[in-house]
């Protein structure tokens, strides 16, 4: 019974200290709410009042059928946007025509989030990618901004698809601007973000909409030419079937996805916030559930459709809202008012609510997030940076529907091509790490890659044509050591294309060997046949245990001949390789030599513990066990890190032909003081001259 009425849970242990709780939540939500239900139906093209209905009764469904208990839901900011740039392409925002579409969009929308949730499809919300959603979130807050400015200033603008013309018309009509409109516009916003930041909790929207509607009654702004809310129906409308349009319908449903989907996922997001913090557990499904009836049922009282609020869920979590009838009671203030006050909402001026739409998705703008995509995920950052720039250029739900399907093309590219590490053992740790990214030789007949990825029939021949690359640049190699750390699993084609390239390898004298096998893996290469032609003496259980067992079958005169690494320990055994060990250096006498230097900014820790250096925008930090000598020179581990900026970075990556030099995964700075000192101002700063 619980599990298709989910607020049974909450209810059977509800007491009057949970209610109390809830009643101070619900209350302090409904000061928000209201304001801003009225503004965010100026975004989706639609009178104030129905910005009361959707935070009417879709927020009192989705308090009893989804699984957060403080998710604040109602009309937002993006999922208004969306519905308002989905249909004014059909009919004239405000228009009778276009609200009817609006509830019919509510409709659609609530039916896609239900049938997902009740054939357990929440994982399709994955799809969207975050990147994709904070593009269009960032670009929506800027259109969404230029929309209210033209109530801002008291002129009149059709409304346009794109920003650019939107903002040519408001240029063309500022000298229509009405000044009183503007006053009123300015000091809204002024005394909004004033008071949210002296009194952070503070419901500055509800004061500043209280405020100007009583001096709106009591000087009677509409002589002024300021245009106010005007007549509020009284009471909820009685529940009707949405109006279909079905030369639209299908045209409707692709845009009511998306809604769906941008919509569900902005809300469940929020839930999963809040759920860390609560230790709550969440179902995506029975959340879809919650939000579908919400938007469906919501359509029979005219609403637009809704999602969850970021800020509202916020404030309801911090107000101690401990179940789902905080939401309750928000809504049924939201009820009283459209009973109670709604002849007083005549006079509140439209300027005012533009002021709180403005201060409201102003706080949606945030470039950092572009600065941190780009910085952990080039293509996160690619697919957040075109969505953002097409919102500007073309209609925005296009823009987001070209962004979803350029997220999704590029997921499919790196799932096309992952990523092949070429490993070697570091000299310090003796663990083995990313060759490339230390900058530390590999073995010429032992070489060690591993796939950042399962092996399938759509990637495989990408992932054997980087190995054969290896192969082709190593005459000498005779191992070809693939580590299946990240390999999760093999398909039949992967298995085939490896038993073609093994019989390519073994033409050429080089052995194929698999090491940190999953279970499912090596079922799948005995199930076909893969693992008796490779042989079960190829597959070896670590990397560590791999290196053992196949240097003694290299070429022992080759590593004596030809190699000049001491790639692995075992090295030393067939060749007199200069060995590396702790030097005792003292810090000290490097500080001082330093510290003499202009360019060079150093800082070391008690009795000279440690020491940092900054040249050039990079800093390394330093302690005496950090130096290695050959006996004759002293060195760095190729593997110790600089930080550049923001990044950080090995210093063996900082070695090129014109600055320092490497010698088996050691980078060499000098033979006494004074070479170590201009051995370290050259690696962080000049090159070597």
């Amino acid at each position: 019974m619980e599990r298709f009425f989910p607020f049974l849970k909450w209810l059977k242990v509800y007491n009057r200290q949970t209610f109390a709780s809830d009643f101070i939540a619900g209350l302090t939500v409904a000061v928000v709410l209201v304001p801003q239900s009225m503004a965010y139906a100026l975004i989706a093209g639609l009178p104030p009042v129905y910005g009361l209905y959707a935070a009417s009764i879709p927020v009192i469904v989705a308090a009893l059928f989804g699984s957060s208990a403080q998710l604040a839901t109602g009309p937002v900011a993006i999922v208004a946007f969306l519905t308002f740039v989905s249909l004014s392409g059909f009919a004239k925002p405000g228009e009778e025509k276009f609200i009817e579409l609006a509830i019919l969009m509510a409709f659609l929308v609530g039916a896609v989030q239900l049938i997902l949730g009740v054939f357990r499809l929440g994982f399709l919300v994955n799809f969207v990618s975050q990147a994709v959603v904070v593009g269009f979130t960032n670009a929506a807050a800027i259109i969404i901004a230029t929309t209210q400015v033209p109530a801002l200033l008291g002129i009149k603008v059709e409304q346009k698809e794109l920003i650019f013309q939107n903002v040519y018309e408001i240029l063309k009509n500022l000298t229509n601007t009405n000044p009183y409109t503007l006053v009123v516009g300015a000091v809204s916003i002024v005394l909004i973000v004033g008071l949210r930041k002296v009194y952070r909790n503070f419901p500055s929207a509800l004061l500043t909409v209280v405020l100007f509607t009583a001096l709106s009654f009591a000087f009677s702004f509409e002589n002024y030419g300021i245009k106010v809310v005007g007549e509020i129906p009284k009471g909820l409308p009685f529940p009707s079937l949405p109006s279909i349009d079905l030369d639209l319908l299908d045209t409707l449903v692709g845009k009511a996805i998306v809604i769906a989907l941008v919509g569900f996922m902005e809300a469940y997001a929020i839930a999963k916030v809040i759920a860390s913090q609560t230790k709550q557990r969440l179902d995506v499904n029975q959340e879809l559930i919650g939000q579908g009836l919400a938007n469906l049922l919501g359509s029979f009282f005219k609403s637009f459709p809704v999602s969850g609020s970021f800020s509202r869920s916020a404030v309801n979590f911090q107000s101690g809202a401990k179940t789902g009838m905080s939401n309750i009671v928000s809504a049924s203030f939201v009820i009283a008012t459209i009973f109670f006050l709604a002849p007083l909402l005549y006079y509140l001026p439209r300027a005012v609510l533009s002021a709180v739409v403005i201060t409201a998705v102003i706080n949606l703008i945030k470039p950092k997030y572009f600065i941190h995509l780009w910085k952990t995920n080039r293509y996160d950052g690619i697919s957040a940076i075109a969505t953002f720039g097409m919102s500007f250029v073309m209609k925005p739900d296009y823009a987001l529907f070209i962004g979803m399907f350029l997220s999704l093309s590029l997921f499919l590219w790196r799932s096309l091509h992952p990523r092949i590490v070429r490993m070697a053992r570091d000299p310090v740790s003796k663990t083995f790490v990313n060759a490339e990214a230390h900058n530390i030789p590999t073995c010429p007949q032992i070489e060690m890659v591993r796939p950042e990825a399962s092996l399938y029939y759509a990637n495989v021949e990408n992932v054997l044509q980087d190995f054969e690359y290896i192969v082709s640049e190593k005459p000498a190699l005779k191992y070809l050591v693939v580590d299946g750390e990240s390999i999760n699993y093999m398909d039949g084609t992967a298995l085939e294309a490896l038993e073609n390239f093994l019989d390519d390898l073994r033409k050429r004298r080089v052995n194929l060997v698999f090491v940190n096998v999953k279970s499912p893996v090596k079922e799948a290469m005995e199930r076909s046949g893969f693992l008796s032609k490779l042989g079960k003496e190829n597959i070896l259980p670590s990397k560590g245990y791999a290196v053992g067992e196949l240097f003694q079958k290299i070429d022992h005169d080759y590593c004596r001949r030809e190699c000049p690494y001491a790639t692995f320990d075992e090295c030393y055994t067939v060749k007199d390789y200069v060995k590396f060990e702790p030097a005792s250096l003292s810090l000290k006498e490097l500080y001082e030599s330093l510290s003499s230097l202009e360019q060079v900014d150093v800082y070391v820790g008690k009795a000279y513990s440690k020491m940092m250096l900054k040249i050039n925008g990079m800093e390394i930090e330093l302690s005496g066990g950090d130096f290695y000598t050959d006996g004759t020179y002293y060195y760095l581990p190729a593997s110790k890190t600089v930080k550049v900026g923001d990044e950080v970075k090995s210093i063996g990556l900082l070695c090129t032909q014109d600055r320092c030099c490497m010698k088996n995964g050691f980078v060499l700075l000098g033979e006494d003081k004074e070479k170590i000192v201009k051995g370290l101002v050259e690696l962080l700063g000049a090159k070597r001259e």
